[in-house]
């Protein structure tokens, strides 16, 4: 069964070689997405799935490839459910595209199948006319991949800089409300989200307090009933303002749904994949790709313009990896070295520090950290004792948001970016106070930005000093910050150069 797996594997391969730039170039956006698939497990083959795709019966083509993965161990099953989701992107039909991802567990992706995930994920985003993200979505580091999937990298790579080069989103007539003074937060009051919602709650309510204590806020809860139901009680309760929904999916039923929504909404995360955005969205939340992009432009600022990053090897290491890599190359760096660790601590730090040194013969400057806090504890000794006079920079994300100098001395040097009320917090001794610090900026910044949003969104050069840094809105209504630079000194982050 293996021998057939593989033959078919090989044989889909040479003609989606063939057929990359008809498939990459010749795919509608207008197609419906396809409906669940009902083929038979017991009765279809790889075989099968290629004569459809060489048939040019591509949504049948993918359905086949799924429901034929469920013969086949792991990790070959997911290298066949990949296969269904990237003939699902190259027709760019998001919704099968994702159902089919959605059963690739990341504990079973190795490189090939991880470098895939990342492709098919950027394929998906460039058919959708999202180039920016496709090129965020690529993976970084092509040496460790099959020459097939290399040459489609690039491909789409090619495709996406045309792109970004000459065409943008689709974005409509903003909707701005005249005036807030009811604002209702679509949040989920229970399940994994349920106390991040709480403490981002605490800070809207900290905010309205504090800033407006004439205007109302009334909570929704998005898992009672849905994003639109309560998007719509809302809106018939009166509300100025819609904040929220946080998670992805519940945005994901709003803007399925655009006519519906005529009244603003400042989500708590980003969908830039849409295509087409309403004109009543504004898209706020902690990217960390706009961390990886300040750090890029600070270090070239600073004359470092030669850089090893060290990241992950997951979706979230090659999403940091990738934006400071484009930020840093536009502002005249070379990324002289890319290099992947283990997702989970490992012993393999200290070869992967070494390879990457070695790898670039002392040209690097300075080396770009995306790291957790334990992650980052355990690199940043290993990095200060390989190369003591290379500068280290990193995001927020090495700093868990609570005080534990014991713990974070490991940290001292690096160079990072960070919240004020991290630093306003820790400052007045009362950062442990809050479970989640973060978010509870982000409640405080969200009811900011709504109650100002009329003024805001009528001047574009507009900028407001926020918890979570300086806000200001780019053209596509997404909000954008610049955070603070601080560094550890005796295990406790302090503004940097004080």
């Amino acid at each position: 069964m293996h021998k057939k797996l593989s033959h078919g594997i090989r044989q889909y391969l040479w003609i989606a070689l063939l057929a990359a730039p008809f498939l990459l170039q010749g795919c509608s956006n207008s197609l419906v997405p396809g409906s669940s698939d009902t083929t038979s497990q017991s009765d279809v083959s790889i075989e099968q799935a290629n004569a459809l795709l060489s048939k040019g019966k591509k949504r049948e083509a993918a359905q086949t490839y799924y429901a034929a993965a469920s013969r086949y161990p792991s990790p070959q099953r997911e290298r066949v459910i990949l296969q269904a989701a990237e003939i699902a992107a190259s027709i760019g039909d998001a919704k099968l595209t994702n159902s089919y991802l959605a059963k690739v567990p990341a504990s079973a992706l190795d490189g090939e199948n991880r470098g895939r995930l990342a492709y098919v994920k950027a394929l998906l985003a460039l058919q959708q006319n999202n180039p920016a993200l496709a090129l965020r979505t690529l993976p970084t580091n092509l040496d460790k991949l099959s020459p097939a999937l290399r040459e489609k990298v690039k491909h789409v790579r090619k495709r996406a800089q045309a792109m970004a080069g000459g065409s943008t989103q689709n974005v409509q007539q903003a909707l701005v409300p005249t005036s807030v003074n009811r604002v209702a937060a679509l949040l989920p009051q229970s399940g994994s989200l349920g106390s991040v919602s709480q403490e981002i709650y605490r800070g809207i309510a900290t905010a309205r307090n504090n800033l407006a204590s004439n205007a109302s806020v009334q909570i929704y809860d998005v898992n009672a009933g849905g994003a639109v139901a309560q998007y719509q009680r809302a809106v018939a309760d009166g509300a100025d303002m819609i904040v929220g929904p946080l998670d992805k999916e519940s945005l994901a039923q709003l803007l399925a749904q655009p006519r519906m929504l005529t009244t603003p909404i400042l989500s708590l995360n980003y969908l830039t994949n849409s295509l087409n955005v309403p004109g009543a969205l504004y898209q706020f939340g902690l990217l960390p790709e706009d961390e990886a992009r300040q750090v890029a432009e600070f270090a070239t600022a600073r004359g470092q313009r030669t850089a090893i990053v060290m990241a992950p090897a997951s979706s979230w290491g090659e999403r940091v990896a990738n934006a400071f890599r484009s930020a840093y190359q536009a502002k005249g760096g070379q990324v002289v070295n890319i290099q992947q660790y283990p997702d989970s601590p490992s012993n393999a730090y200290m070869q992967n520090v070494q390879t990457a040194l070695a790898a670039t013969q002392g040209r690097a400057s300075m080396v770009f950290l995306a790291a957790s806090p334990s992650q980052a504890r355990l690199m940043r000794p290993l990095l200060a004792a390989q190369a003591p006079s290379t500068p280290v920079y990193a995001t927020s994300h090495i700093f868990s948001g609570r005080l534990d100098p014991g713990k974070d001395s490991d940290l001292d040097g690096i160079i990072y970016t960070e919240i004020p009320w991290v630093i306003e917090a820790l400052q007045a001794g009362s950062l442990n106070n809050s479970a989640f610090p973060r978010m509870y900026a982000l409640g405080m910044d969200a009811f900011l930005i709504a109650k100002n949003l009329p003024s805001i969104a009528s001047n574009p050069n507009a900028q407001v000093n926020g918890k979570t840094g300086t806000i200001r809105l780019a053209r596509n209504r997404e909000v954008q910050r610049k955070l603070l630079m601080a560094t550890f000194i005796n295990g406790v982050p302090q503004p940097l150069g004080q």
